[in-house]
């Protein structure tokens, strides 16, 4: 058993890492059956050699008696600023044989309130700018690390190359609360001698440019938080005789100029002239004589903390499959996928001659690109003639389109007037989050299903998780909480999701709202501000993170934010404890709030009281604990009270609205409270009684907030017969018919012309089919304990999946076949799972391999199963239909 993928917890990369106490981690690889951790032990070091030899450690654990994996606090000596240090990992499994883990490196960032040596420079003024300038290298080069911000977005580029895979940095935040920089590795960049770095910055949301075009904040609220683009860069040349050299931003050795860029829109518009671009300018033969000195600039107020999260990166590039001309000389470049996308041209033609790029994910009638609510988002550019083919994309922002409609331009190469475009590519840009999840049954609709939600998850990770990439690309917050359980069946997120806690730490107003966006770039009203389904994610997502991936930095941080929001929301209440405020179930009906508003803000009241005194007893506070236990309590009391009624012509008790209607088709105004545990045990029938009536159609009738909670309640009651059938309804509301219609992402509402053909609010359907038809599942401790209970064996002969877990990768195939069927289970080393096999009867053989086991027999709800403890390995079980 080996110790791999060692981690710094809550940073992606281990570059640039800027907490004083590193939480440490890593997964277990085994071929054997059964092995557990039993010790570890740690040590770190500045030099790899003194790793690989046992000296000069600045910590050695020595050997801990331990299962545990992640979240391991450094307890050595005090690391120190942009340094690099090593460490490695040795583990034990249960017989004493033990085995160390390569030796892997960090490279710290700034970890205390040290003023940088850098200044943040600029042109002085709001549009995109280059910087340069040159130095010279001697001697033999150990390593060496940039550490660079530039806002609102940047690229680094050193001797004529672009510096890592990188999009769209930094990552969008709060900038009056902190500012993000990158930590690069560019040993490999730095040549003997003369060497050139060169910047290239534009608008992002720091100090946003609407052009004369799509803005979407404009008028919502944005106020742009500088009046001049500016970066800050250093650079920490490390020789091999250990002196270091430092390259620096500051007004001296730096020049500017303004960009090719001449408009860079947050929102997907760029204009881009292609005769102003300065050839070869981070080049060391490029004369910028003619370029200004930089400008010291006044720092943005946020302060500088390290980029945790994973970047935007191109996850892959998708070429032209038609071309259509729907008008004259206005050609529709059709590239397969709706992505979130960086749109490239290829043309050439006379100097001076200007493309327009309008991507879209809908087409009018006449077959030219739409745009929703006609929203002007377009891309210019303007040709430089050199006679040779001519390529730009976009370098600071993204759009939503499966469409790229090119005007300006010929397909007629005898027409020498206008420009001829050759051809159109999408590169799909997303968080660099890694995949996690892989599902295929034997039906190829709902393999298709899992494939468009997971286009529109990519999507819309970005820095913060995005409603879409068209129309707002905002960071509403409930899809943090709601998705992401579906979410984190199929990427890795642990550390985007930490970032989001943290933009809405800094969200968070004075009265203790959470507002339904973060970072608060654009300021609603009245219920898009201010909604408990929205602001319950300060609670809600780091239980999230607690519970799939064991991480406890995120209720750490945010547990007085969590305060300050329940104190605001009791300042709210009526009725003794009701909510009566916000959007209820909304997009129940195509951009619309829901009904019931008291029942669904109310649930969600409650499981956040009940949550907060859960975290507040983790941290010791047992006197708080208590107190919010008691008002959890108080408002499970309020809300039966006040919204569970008899119901005369039912003749049995259901959720009714507060003024006492009852509407028998409401599914989720049932399946919340029992999902959430309001309903108390003597009602409990009752209430599923009513929810299973208004399901009896099998027809969906809920939006965004409550659609996971109705498939979670159907699920609790053994009713994932009626969730399948839910999924594969012909008609809306609907998943199937998105796949049928050609969907390659997933709409936003119930509806065949949905204004955004690219939001994953709707796909918590991926948490149904990971969880309750493949049957993976985390029983406690972030997967320490894991449930394999396959479902939904009569709707279909074959599924099989794998989920990435933070322990490792847990696989479940089955195939249906004659009356019995086969399981194929694979858990990581240091697990243990029960695996939950469905059968006729106690007379029901299981054989493990070739083998009959025994087995607990039990019933649930009237339908017996099997149970089977496993530990770590892989197992194939055989069940007959007895």
């Amino acid at each position: 058993m080996k110790p791999v993928h060692l981690r710094i917890n809550n940073y992606y990369s281990p570059l640039g890492m800027d907490t004083k106490v590193p939480l440490l981690g890593w997964q277990l690889e085994s071929e054997e059956r059964g092995q557990h951790q039993a010790y570890y032990r740690i040590i770190f070091a500045e030099q790899k050699t003194d790793i690989e030899q046992y000296k000069n450690l600045l910590w050695d654990s020595g050997k801990v008696s331990s299962s545990e994996q992640f979240g391991i606090r450094y307890e050595g000596q005090q690391l120190q600023s942009v340094t690099t240090y090593y460490w490695s990992v040795a583990v034990w499994n249960q017989q004493g044989k033990m085995c160390w883990s390569d030796p892997v490196s960090l490279f710290t960032g700034y970890l205390y309130d040290e003023t940088w040596r850098a200044n943040w420079i600029g042109k002085g003024d709001a549009k995109p700018f280059y910087a340069r300038t040159e130095f010279s290298a001697k001697g033999n080069i150990k390593r060496a690390y940039a550490l660079v911000s530039g806002l609102g977005h940047f690229k680094l580029f050193m001797n004529g190359e672009k510096v890592g895979p990188n999009e769209m940095d930094p990552g969008w935040t709060h900038y009056e609360k902190s500012v993000q920089y990158v930590c690069f590795d560019v040993t490999n960049h730095i040549r003997e001698g003369s060497n050139v770095i060169g910047l290239s910055v534009g608008n992002g949301f720091y100090a946003g440019d609407a052009g004369d075009r799509h803005f979407y904040t404009i008028g919502k609220g944005y106020e742009s938080y500088g009046s001049a683009l500016l970066a800050i860069g250093e650079w920490h040349i490390e020789y091999e005789d250990s002196s270091i050299q430092y390259v620096l931003t500051e007004s001296e050795q730096w020049k500017v100029c303004d960009s090719a860029t001449t408009l860079a829109n947050v929102y997907g518009s760029e204009n881009f002239d292609a005769r102003l671009y300065p050839e070869g300018w981070y080049e060391s033969t490029f004369d910028d004589s003619t370029w200004s000195k930089a400008k010291v600039s006044v720092s943005p107020k946020g302060k500088l903390v390290s980029q945790n999260q994973p970047p935007i990166i191109v996850k892959s590039v998708y070429d032209t499959i038609c071309i259509e001309e729907p008008k004259d000389q206005i050609y529709v470049f059709d590239l397969g996928q709706n992505m979130s996308g960086m749109f490239e041209i290829y043309v050439s033609g006379p100097a001076g001659s200007i493309v327009t790029i309008k991507p879209g994910e809908l087409r009018n009638e006449d077959g030219t690109v739409a745009t929703p609510w006609d929203i002007v988002t377009y891309s210019e550019y303007t040709l430089s003639g050199t006679g040779e083919l001519e390529t730009w994309k976009p370098d600071f922002s993204c759009y939503g389109a499966r469409w790229v409609q090119i005007e300006g331009c010929t397909r007629d190469r005898t027409d020498s007037s206008k420009p001829f475009i050759h051809d159109v590519k999408g590169y799909f840009v997303t968080s660099a989050s890694p995949d996690a999840g892989h599902l295929e049954t034997d039906d190829f609709r709902i393999t298709k299903l899992g494939e468009i939600i997971i286009k529109a998850i990519e999507s819309n990770l970005q820095s913060v998780h995005s409603d879409c990439p068209t129309i707002e690309k905002l960071g509403w917050i409930e899809t943090a909480s709601l998705m992401g359980p579906s979410i984190m069946y199929v990427k890795a997120v642990e550390e985007l999701w930490l970032k989001i806690t943290r933009d809405m730490i800094e969200a968070q107003t004075e009265e203790g709202l959470i507002p339904d966006i973060a970072p608060e770039y654009s300021k609603f009203t009245e219920g898009f501000r201010d909604s408990i389904a929205w602001g319950s994610a300060i609670i809600l997502v780091p239980e999230l993170l607690l519970e799939t991936y064991g991480n406890r930095t995120a209720l750490e941080e945010a547990y007085p934010a969590m305060k300050k929001y329940l104190k605001y929301l009791k300042l709210k209440e009526i009725d003794g404890g009701l909510i009566q405020h916000g959007l209820g179930d909304w997009g129940i009906v195509p951009q619309s709030g829901g009904d019931y508003i008291a029942n669904v803000e109310t649930a969600f009241y409650y499981e956040c009281y009940t949550l907060v005194s859960k975290f507040a007893s983790m941290l010791g506070l047992d006197d708080e604990s208590a107190y919010y236990e008691s008002e959890s309590a108080r408002v499970k009391r309020c809300y039966n009270s006040k919204l569970l009624r008899q119901v005369t012509e039912e003749g049995r008790y259901a959720y009714c609205k507060l003024n006492g209607e009852f509407d028998p088709l409401n599914q989720v105004v049932q399946a919340i409270p029992l999902y959430f545990n309001l309903v108390e045990e003597e009602n409990r029938s009752d209430v599923e009684t009513a929810l299973l009536h208004a399901t009896s159609g099998r027809q969906l009738k809920s939006g965004e907030i409550g659609l996971r909670f109705l498939f979670g309640a159907l699920a609790g009651i053994k009713r994932n017969d009626i969730v399948f059938d839910m999924m594969m309804q012909p008609e809306h509301p609907s998943y199937i018919r998105f796949v049928e219609r050609g969907e390659t992402a997933l709409p936003e509402f119930w509806t065949d012309d949905s204004r955004s053909r690219n939001h994953d609010m709707m796909g918590h359907i991926l948490e149904w089919l990971y969880k309750e038809l493949l049957g993976m599942s985390s029983l406690s401790d972030a997967y320490k304990e894991i449930l394999i209970a396959p479902g939904c064996l009569d709707r279909i002969q074959y599924a099989s999946g794998s989920h990435y877990s933070i322990r490792g990768k847990i696989q479940s195939e089955f195939k249906v076949a004659g009356r019995g069927y086969q399981l194929t289970v694979t858990i990581p080393p240091n697990t243990h799972g029960r695996v939950k096999l469905p059968i006729m009867s106690d007379r029901a053989v299981i054989l493990e391999g070739e083998i009959p086991i025994g087995y607990e027999y039990v019933r649930e709800r009237g339908r017996p199963y099997a149970i089977i403890g496993i530990s770590s390995g892989s197992y194939r079980f055989t069940v007959d239909g007895q």
